[in-house]
């Protein structure tokens, strides 16, 4: 990507959900917003026929496209469903039962029908042993068997398998036999994946877990991109496709493709991407960004910036990749509402994009939180994304058909109209959501009441207030395209590939000078790979960490450092790290040992930032214009004449007192009674207690 492409006129985002595919489309001084449904078969199918929708309705030519850039589910939904391809695990021999060993550790400790999940399955993928041996050095201690490689590959093509993951013992201190296996395997047509490529630290059972995880995935990911590609060039969109990465930066295809691990939070990343300008925009420190969609809800709390985890829990395993921490549940707009056993249960379960909720007129028959707000008057027929036949008798009906389920079962539940069942749909999914918004605030040693809470996706302005009050949060903030807001952060990016190498050495005998040769050999391989994305030397930018802790620990703490290392620096870093972990863990110890575990390098290319365009400034009344029209809506059981405002037509300074609503194309925005919204000069607004 050089600068000569950088001078053409138009980005475009495009998020792919579970039930929508979100476009923001970006030039100098202009931004607009479009949703298509998604098609859950093939995505790059509704990619390309929302792209043509978008050509004609913002009147743009495909050579005026500069860049792509994309957030997918793909690679996530094939490896938490057990629908990527088998794959062939080799390792040292010994220990292919690290695997199903792992670190001996329940997830749920108290439940007696527990049962292990593993990163393979038994019943498809191969565990395959091999003669070698390194020490704890690095050294070799048994010369890798290469005669036994023919027969690996014999068993692979007898299975009809074509991809292999590598994790030998102590690899990422010397990768010679992993190197030898792979070329092997390389030049007799399979993918191989190494785990020194993949994640070259200590810990053999992370480590290899990685590995595989990134070997399922990665064919997968790779298909699906090279598909989409392909139907783009066919369509003569030839701009440059990026793919947002799960450490919030982007990266071309061909890289994605050897490392498809980086797209399991690829979506996710674009929204708390997007929550991270929002603290820029809105000059603030602490934001809960909350993204509501059609099938899930991702909370995560900022403070500053984005929070990366250097490892994470993902489906169960322990991933040792950079990561944005980022909370989902099973909660949107899809979400089926359902009566079992005497409870009334919103989610996990979704309606998805097809058949979707009962009001979409495409088969679906069970009520879903859209049919509720259908119902109750949040949103209405003619503004709804997605070009869809929205039919509110089909929500009533079935809201109906569930009301009478309840009155006629043996339960007592309390339930005595169908305004209460609508509302209570609400209540429950609010609190599904409330639960997880204190998993990435109390549970992270923060307090909710200090963030205001940003909310997002096509459902996130509806339900946000009700869900901040639960929390006692400290406000509510409604972004400009809410709708598409994840969208609008993937094309806040920029170009990010990192790479991390164990270091295990305490800081009493660190030699300095050979902590930062390392440093520079792995920086002029992320030179290579920007290089190779045609980042231009002056778009180029490097940042340095170390992962440290006390001897004898497990776990780690990242600090970042400046380039080149020095005596003095690294006193500095130690004190550092002191504080860090008081703050951490509540304790520290001037007189322990402290060690480096991992050093790390991101290496970013600089992409144009994003400039929101500025509303004209008004009153505090709005225009007459923008009072599209009324209509009653339910607030807590009470039916209301409620006035609807059209989003577009606001202008800064605009003091809206509820109870209101506020449309746009790709949402609508509730403003309860006894609250009010004022729309700054971005479009954002602010909601606030009327006192």
């Amino acid at each position: 990507m050089n600068n000569e492409t950088l001078q053409q006129t138009v980005r475009i985002g495009i998020d792919t959900g579970g039930t929508f595919t979100d476009y923001v489309i970006v030039s100098e001084g202009y931004i607009q917003a479009w949703k298509t449904p998604t098609t859950p078969k093939d995505p790059s199918e509704g990619i390309v026929f929302g792209f043509n929708e978008i050509m004609e309705k913002f009147h743009f030519q495909k050579n005026d496209v500069e860049i792509i850039v994309h957030g997918t589910t793909i690679g996530t939904n094939a490896f938490l469903e057990d629908k990527c391809p088998p794959i062939a695990f080799l390792t040292t021999k010994g220990f292919k039962d690290i695997i199903e060993i792992g670190r001996q550790q329940r997830s749920e400790l108290y439940n007696l029908k527990f049962k292990q999940k593993y990163p393979v399955n038994f019943n498809k993928d191969i565990l395959f042993e091999i003669e070698e041996r390194m020490d704890n050095n690095g050294k070799i201690l048994t010369q890798l068997d290469l005669t036994s490689l023919p027969n690996f590959a014999s068993a692979l093509r007898s299975k009809s398998i074509d991809t292999a993951a590598v994790s030998l013992l102590f690899s990422f201190l010397n990768p010679t036999h992993e190197n030898r296996i792979s070329k092997f395997l390389s030049e007799e047509g399979f993918n191989v994946f190494t785990s020194f490529e993949i994640s070259p630290q200590i810990r053999e059972y992370e480590r290899s877990v990685t590995t595989i995880v990134n070997a399922k995935v990665s064919p997968v990911v790779n298909s699906y991109l090279s598909k989409l590609q392909s139907k783009l060039i066919e369509n003569k969109i030839n701009a440059p496709l990026l793919i947002m990465q799960s450490n919030t930066g982007m990266s071309d295809v061909a890289a994605i493709g050897k490392s498809g691990i980086q797209t399991l939070y690829s979506g996710l990343a674009g929204g708390v991407l997007a929550a991270a300008e929002s603290l820029k925009h809105l000059n603030r420190t602490h934001l809960v960004s909350l993204d509501i969609g059609g099938t899930s809800t991702d909370v995560s709390a900022l403070i500053d910036a984005p929070v990366i985890l250097r490892e994470r829990n993902f489906g169960g395993f322990p991933l040792v990749a950079s990561m944005v921490d980022v909370e989902t549940i099973g909660s949107g707009g899809g979400s089926i509402a359902k009566f079992k056993d005497g409870l009334l249960t919103v989610g996990p379960e979704s309606q998805g994009a097809n058949p979707g909720p009962a009001c979409y007129s495409l088969g679906g028959n069970l009520v879903t939180l859209t049919d509720a707000n259908l119902y109750l008057g949040y949103v209405h027929e003619d503004n709804f994304a997605g070009n869809l036949n929205i039919d509110k008798n089909k929500s009533h009906l079935y809201l109906t058909k569930l009301y009478d389920e309840i009155k006629s079962s043996s339960f007592s539940l309390e339930m005595d109209s169908i305004d209460e069942l609508a509302i209570s749909i609400r209540k429950i999914l609010n609190n599904n959501i409330a639960n997880a918004i204190r998993i990435v605030t109390i549970q992270r040693g923060l307090d909710p009441r200090d963030f205001a809470l940003l909310g997002f996706g096509g459902a996130g302005p509806l339900q946000a207030w009700d869900i901040a009050q639960e929390l006692e949060m400290g406000g509510v903030i409604i972004p400009p395209f809410p709708g598409v807001w994840s969208a609008f952060g993937l094309i806040s990016s920029d170009i990010k590939h990192e790479k991390t190498q164990s270091y295990l050495q305490t800081t009493d005998n660190l030699e300095i000078s050979d902590i930062n040769s390392k440093m520079q050999e792995i920086q002029q391989k992320l030179v290579e790979i920007l290089d190779s994305e045609e980042v231009a030397k002056g778009n180029q930018r490097f940042s340095y960490s170390l992962d440290m802790r006390y001897v004898g620990q497990s776990d780690f703490l990242t600090l970042d450092i400046e380039f080149p290392l020095n005596k003095s620096q690294l006193d500095e870093i130690i004190s550092r790290f002191q504080i860090l972990h008081n703050q951490n863990y509540s304790w520290f110890d001037k007189e322990l040992q402290v060690e480096v575990v991992n050093i790390s390098v991101s290496g970013i290319g600089l992409v144009p930032r994003t400039k929101l365009p500025k509303l004209q400034v008004g009153k505090e009344r709005s225009p007459q214009d923008s009072h599209k029209t009324s209509r009653r809506i339910n607030f807590d059981g009470d039916w209301t004449d409620t006035l609807v405002y059209e989003k577009s037509r606001l202008l800064a300074n605009n003091v809206l007192e509820g109870p209101c609503i506020i449309d746009q194309l790709d949402t609508t925005t509730v403003i309860p009674p006894k609250v009010k919204g004022i729309v700054d000069k971005l479009g954002y607004i602010s909601m606030e207690e009327i006192k």
